[in-house]
């Protein structure tokens, strides 16, 4: 499946605040339904089992980190302010409005870098610069998973909309988010752009990847 550069209307400032929520909403219900958190904590606690200080890009509305043990500090990243704080009262992570590559960190203040399902909405030499960054403010690493480029996932989106299961938004983000997103060995290489002196990728559950950096 050739990859298909599409901008996601979640993405747009101005996006009507209902389809916005709705939409939020599906990914929560995607991370807890279809295996995103679980793949998240998998992949992370295979990475970094003793991280005790976590911050996520494109965190959104910070769901998969509150899924972490309640003894880790979560730091939840996202452009969109209006992401941050949908549904803030419920989660215990700290949230911070700022640019994925222009982390405002010290060098080594964190012990991991996460993403998920960010990966896909950058061209491979931004995914690496933010990569590099988030290694700069990492001790240990950073890691990030996405869903694999592959026709059945897209196509499995695509009848969600068609039988409007989710919303509008989610019904159009879906699709372009898989056919946007990248093959195993195009994240590898992707990794190898960066000053990571480990790349790993794990194949994570059906159509997923994880790609790991060690700094």
């Amino acid at each position: 499946m050739k990859r298909v550069v599409t901008e996601e209307l979640l993405d747009e400032h101005d996006a009507p605040r209902e389809d916005m929520e709705r939409s939020l909403r599906d990914l929560r219900r995607f991370n807890r339904w279809a295996g995103g958190t679980r793949t998240y904590l998998r992949l992370l606690h295979h990475f970094a089992p003793n991280a005790k200080i976590v911050v996520d890009l494109g965190a959104g509305t910070a769901d998969l980190l509150d899924a972490l043990p309640t003894d880790v500090m979560t730091i939840g990243v996202d452009l969109n302010i209006k992401h941050l704080l949908y549904e803030r009262d419920r989660s215990r992570a700290m949230r911070v409005v700022a640019d994925a590559n222009q982390l405002p960190f010290r060098d080594a203040s964190v012990d991991v870098v996460t993403s998920s399902h960010f990966f896909h909405h950058f061209e491979p030499e931004v995914n690496a610069s933010i990569l590099r960054g988030a290694l700069r403010i990492a001790r240990i690493g950073a890691m990030a998973s996405d869903t694999r480029r592959h026709r059945l996932p897209f196509l499995f989106v695509r009848l969600l909309g068609v039988l409007h299961l989710v919303g509008r938004i989610t019904a159009f983000d879906a699709p372009a988010s898989v056919a946007r997103g990248y093959t195993a060995e195009e994240a590898r290489r992707v990794g190898e752009m960066t000053d990571a002196r480990r790349v790993e990728v794990v194949n994570a559950m059906p159509f997923r990847f994880g790609l790991l950096l060690w700094k």
